[in-house]
């Protein structure tokens, strides 16, 4: 395959070097031929901004979403995005709870504690409905892990039901529902005979296997919370009664490995409907509306793409590149208070099959690229990521085949695997946005 490869690529090289050298000439930098001394030295400096950026659609196969600390709950139906609805799954750890053969106690109630972790997709303004079903079957780890398309059994008839508004970006404030009294209370009973589902882990995950956590259909906002020691945990409080009536409290965690965000997502009425999953199976911009698209949790991710970089080595005997910038800009009306943009976003290398390498670091080498985000908070017009990929140009200039690289555009990990932050960029054919542009400075050597 790899040789049919090359032998394709010399043959329209040959039969194009006519097109090839009248689009470099239309590449130039008008200020780069002001003057006869340029049209005559050996040297030249070019500046070209016109230059082909191809960027494509990714659907991973699928995410290990299991003991993350943040997980997303909730449903959204969007013309961008689709219909997404996200789930939480876990198994709680048993405490250790001691009583006193001199001391009386009494039930006080069973609640479930949690805080926002800032992250959220959609209207916030509305309030949401989250029931709570116990698991029919255990949760197990597929070769170490639980991804986003994982599936468990639950029993149909809830144990609780709640409602709440959401508070984006105030991860501080405390959110505490009272679960059922009878729940409770039947787990205060085992506690005080001894029962031995309450003295292991291994016992107590036969007899309550764990919860799911499942939106109300319908919504309009996936929001995000925290998942440790404090939330998501389940509370039993009770008291002794005899003496002070001291207040005493169990504490249930969700399991620290045990536990995953399930994820679903209709996009058969958006841009992406034939998007198919799968590194080898990119969509091109120019099939999906002229837009590529990134996103955590559903796994959506960029590629890009210099399909014509090598066309610069046909400026001269010896051509150097000096410098690169990439910039991308999202598509209007795809973000803002609903969508909010990630702050930041990562770029790596990856070979010809589309297998992620290296990180794209800055020019010093030591810190990882995030983009730098510019914000045009007036008019929209000129908000963009950039990268500065000198490096990987200049390394990548005349390979061809198996040392070909392209490069990846994806969340950081914190997010990709946690969050549905994501971006929508438009290509060069997009009507309505900035399109992702290559800014390259290059040296032409002709003795």
């Amino acid at each position: 395959g790899k040789i049919i490869r090359l032998m394709k690529q010399k043959t329209l090289s040959f039969l194009f070097i006519t097109l090839l050298i009248s689009l470099l000439a239309s590449c130039r930098d008008e200020l780069s031929t002001v003057g006869g001394k340029w049209v005559e030295s050996s040297l030249r400096t070019v500046q070209t901004d016109t230059c082909t950026v191809r960027i494509s659609t990714i659907l991973s196969d699928s995410l290990a979403t299991s003991g993350d600390t943040v997980c997303q709950i909730g449903t959204i139906d969007d013309p961008v995005w689709g219909k997404i609805k996200t789930a939480f799954y876990a198994e709680y750890d048993v405490p250790g709870v001691s009583f006193s053969e001199d001391a009386d106690y009494g039930f006080d109630s069973i609640t479930i504690r949690f805080y926002s972790s800032g992250n959220y997709l959609g209207d916030t303004l509305n309030p949401q409905r989250i029931s709570l079903h116990s698991l029919s079957e255990n949760l197990s780890l597929d070769e170490g892990y639980l991804y986003n398309k994982s599936t468990v059994a639950y029993h149909a008839t809830p144990l609780a039901s709640f409602t709440f508004t959401p508070t984006p970006g105030e991860t501080a404030r405390e959110h505490e529902i009272r679960l059922p009294d009878e729940w409770g209370l039947e787990w205060f009973e085992r506690f005080q005979n001894g029962s031995r589902e309450m003295e292991s882990q291994e016992y107590f995950r036969d007899y309550f296997k764990g919860i799911a956590f499942i939106p109300e259909e319908g919504g309009s906002c996936i929001n995000g919370f925290m998942v440790n020691d404090s939330s998501l945990c389940i509370t039993l409080y009770y008291h002794q009664t005899k003496t002070d009536a001291t207040e005493l409290s169990a504490s249930f965690p969700a399991n620290s490995d045990l536990r995953f965000n399930q994820v679903s997502c209709d996009r058969s009425q958006t841009a992406l409907s034939s998007l198919q999953s799968g590194i080898n199976n990119g969509l091109p911009s120019e099939k999906s509306d002229h837009q590529a698209y990134l996103q955590g949790l559903t796994g959506m991710y960029l590629n890009i793409d210099f399909p014509f970089l090598n066309d610069l080595r046909a400026e001269g005997r010896l051509v150097t590149i000096e410098s690169a910038l990439l910039r991308l800009y999202p598509v209007k009306e795809t973000y803002g208070e609903r969508y909010p943009l990630p702050e930041s976003l990562t770029l790596y290398t990856a070979d010809e099959n589309n297998v992620t390498e290296d990180v794209v670091t800055d020019i010093s080498g030591s810190s990882v690229q995030t983009g730098s985000l510019v914000t045009d908070e007036m008019m929209g017009e000129d908000t963009y990521y950039s990268f500065d990929i000198t490096s990987f140009l200049q390394s990548n200039l005349g390979t061809v085949g198996y040392n070909r690289k392209i490069l990846q555009l994806m969340l950081p990990d914190n997010l990709f695997f946690t969050t549905l932050s994501g971006v929508v960029f438009g290509d060069a054919g997009h009507p309505d946005s900035s399109p992702v542009k290559l800014t390259i400075l290059y040296k032409t050597y002709n003795p």
